[in-house]
């Protein structure tokens, strides 16, 4: 099972192929029909989250609310946040993580479940290869 990382996701969907390729893009979305591909549900709140900034270093996406709906409808599986993954996400940072708690949970969240974690993001990948916790994708 691949967890997608909020980057990802978004450009998933927007099928931004100068981020992701194509043979990445078509990866997911296999992965997505066979009920392989999951997302944090902190993925959306973060979305949101970066929508309302002033800053808006987002592409154009639909609502947050008919975002969700359509990835959930095409069969990416959304993963709850509980509290007990509040707390492991947090105690992530004992082990050199940084204090982003939106990366916190989505990598608690690809540990806990043992997910593989599909992100760009240098700072994840790094400590991912650095500590072992968590596996990276390569889909």
């Amino acid at each position: 099972m691949i967890l997608l990382d909020t980057h990802v996701l978004v450009w998933a969907v927007t099928g931004d192929t100068a981020k992701l390729p194509q043979t990445i893009l078509d990866g997911i979305d296999r992965a997505i029909s066979r009920g392989e591909a999951a997302v944090s549900a902190a993925t959306f709140w973060e979305l949101e989250v970066k929508r309302r900034k002033p800053r808006g270093n987002l592409p154009p996406l639909p609502g947050i609310k008919e975002l969700r709906a359509g990835v959930l409808r095409q069969g990416l599986s959304e993963i709850p946040v509980t509290g007990s993954l509040w707390v492991d996400a947090t105690s992530l940072v004992d082990e050199g993580f940084h204090q982003d708690p939106a990366d916190q949970l989505i990598v608690a969240t690809a540990i806990l479940h043992q997910h593989e974690l599909l992100t760009k993001d240098a700072k994840l990948r790094a400590w991912a290869q650095q500590t072992g916790r968590v596996q990276l994708a390569t889909t």
